[in-house]
């Protein structure tokens, strides 16, 4: 499957579509920049959390096709322990 596109770099979000869950993954200026370590990035996003009872609308896509918080990475395929 192709990767999606998102204008501006992920700064242009798909307003209309909210369980999209590959843009938490791979477009939103939050999550991605959060999950890379950006200090900033983690301090909004746990406020985010905290209020909305687990992120914003791709984020709880995102738990729902992942079953990962938006502040975690998607487990791998290949980790120890997963079966093959």
């Amino acid at each position: 499957m192709a990767k999606k596109k998102y204008g501006w770099n992920g700064w242009k979000m798909p307003i209309l579509h909210p369980n999209d869950p590959e843009f938490c993954e791979i477009g939103c200026p939050i999550c991605v920049s959060a999950r890379k370590g950006n200090k900033v990035a983690k301090f909004v996003q746990k406020i985010e959390m905290a209020i909305t009872f687990g992120g914003c609308w791709w984020g709880r896509a995102r738990k729902r096709k992942y079953g990962v918080n938006p502040d975690q990475p998607v487990p791998s395929k290949n980790t120890p322990g997963s079966a093959s």
